[in-house]
């Protein structure tokens, strides 16, 4: 029986490239214009996708899973939202309402790459590395066998020793172990390695695990101790495909909803102007700077950087040139940041910069060479200068009150002329 897709997707180009991307693929569409002829039309077939554009002509695609959901259970479907603006600003909503993953409808490519490899997987396709441990000879000969007419590429071993060999030095998609092992060692000691790996990304690889145990309890211990499923011996050939090809599939949608996640994750502590750190990383990162200085004495200073007289730039050459000059004076600054050190858009037109291990003389001539380098940089072709605070760290000191010495000495700065560098005045008293 053919897999199906769900499309609801108000613009007709849209609708047609998502019919063939499926199609093409070997999946039967029913494709809707908008959210009401769907929930009138859509009957109770068991969907393997149901991609919805975030915004229908007579909803948005959040209230259309809710009335799907209300109508008709999702069951193991693939639910992914289509936007046109961008996926971190939607994903989180899209997820709270149950859609898996979330793409730009832009990114066709990655749309047609994501649901073919996911539909290998369930089709019995399994192009995926496989950790197989079984120190039966002849049962390890066929399952292997049977793995290769799908495509799989297998290590197969016969002990934990191996086995811990092998997974330390590959990365694999499934872990299939036998419970009992040969030295009284069993699965559990395979679940243990894998759940305990350093690696995060290792220590969530989906484990199968087969046995002739007939205890239930002692099959459940299985789960609760970290196997994602187990098959009992002697298994089905087909079962053990299936069971296989379901655990491959979801820890791809997994990987590709973490890739999302990340993603969001950087968008939020990242400017999208200059690229550099925004205001609220730099109150959650640089008291760490701070208590690991005090933690460990060593120097640590703070500048802070206000461009001068940026308000006319933006009043006589527009704002997209002001846009210009800030992008180019973040990357003024990234230039001189050593990898070490912090820097980051506080908001405007201000800027601040976290030197570790770095002493006031240090800091001074950092600061001068920062300033000299923003002069010269003439981005827009304008000329910019910037006025710079600075202030060393004191035992005394917490972020805010370090960083209050740096803005006090930025203003002293603008009010003693402007394109200078200004030291806070307690920068000898008891430097860490």
């Amino acid at each position: 029986m053919k897999l199906k897709a769900l499309i609801i997707e108000s613009t007709r180009h849209y609708r047609s490239v998502l019919d063939k991307i499926l199609s093409d693929i070997g999946v039967e569409c029913d494709i809707f214009e908008n959210a009401e002829e769907a929930l009138k039309s859509t009957t109770k077939a068991e969907y393997a996708f149901i991609l919805v554009s975030r915004y229908l002509d007579d909803t948005t695609g959040e209230l259309f899973l809710h009335r799907y959901r209300e109508k008709y259970v999702l069951g193991e479907a693939l639910t992914i939202m289509l936007t046109s603006g961008e996926v971190s600003s939607v994903m989180m909503d899209a997820n709270n309402a149950g859609f898996k993953l979330v793409f730009n409808k832009k990114e066709l490519d990655s749309i047609q790459t994501f649901l073919t490899s996911v539909l290998n997987n369930r089709t019995l396709n399994l192009k995926g590395k496989i950790l197989f441990i079984e120190d039966q000879k002849s049962v390890a000969a066929a399952t292997i066998a049977i793995f290769k007419n799908y495509q799989a590429d297998i290590d197969h071993v016969v002990s934990f020793v191996d086995a811990k060999e092998k997974f330390s030095n590959n990365f694999y998609d499934l872990v299939i172990t036998d419970y009992h092992l040969e030295n009284e060692e069993t699965g559990d000691d395979i679940i243990q390695l894998v759940r305990g790996y350093a690696d995060v990304d290792k220590a969530l690889i989906p484990i199968l695990v087969v046995s002739g145990e007939a205890d239930q309890k002692k099959r459940t211990s299985f789960l609760r101790n970290g196997a994602n499923d187990f098959i009992i011996k002697p298994y089905d050939d087909d079962e053990l495909i299936v069971r296989s090809s379901n655990l491959i599939q979801n820890k791809r949608i997994f990987e590709q909803a973490k890739k999302q996640q990340k993603e969001l994750t950087r968008l939020a502590m990242t400017d999208q102007l200059t690229g550099l750190y925004n205001r609220h990383s730099l109150f959650d990162i640089g008291p760490k700077y701070l208590s690991d200085a005090i933690r460990h004495k060593f120097s640590v200073s703070l500048l802070v950087i206000d461009l001068d007289h940026f308000k006319k730039i933006n009043d006589t050459h527009g704002h997209g040139a002001g846009d210009n000059v800030l992008k180019a004076v973040g990357q003024v600054l990234n230039d001189n940041c050593r990898p070490e050190d912090f820097v980051a858009r506080y908001g405007g037109e201000e800027f601040v910069m976290i030197l570790t291990h770095c002493d006031i003389d240090f800091t001074l001539r950092k600061a001068e060479n920062i300033r000299l380098a923003i002069e010269e940089s003439k981005p827009n072709n304008l000329m910019m200068t910037a006025s710079i605070g600075a202030a060393a760290l004191n035992k005394k000191d917490d972020f805010e009150s370090l960083f209050e010495k740096a803005d006090r000495a930025v203003y002293e700065a603008k009010d003693s002329g402007r394109n200078r560098v200004v030291i806070h005045p307690d920068k000898f008293d008891s430097v860490v």
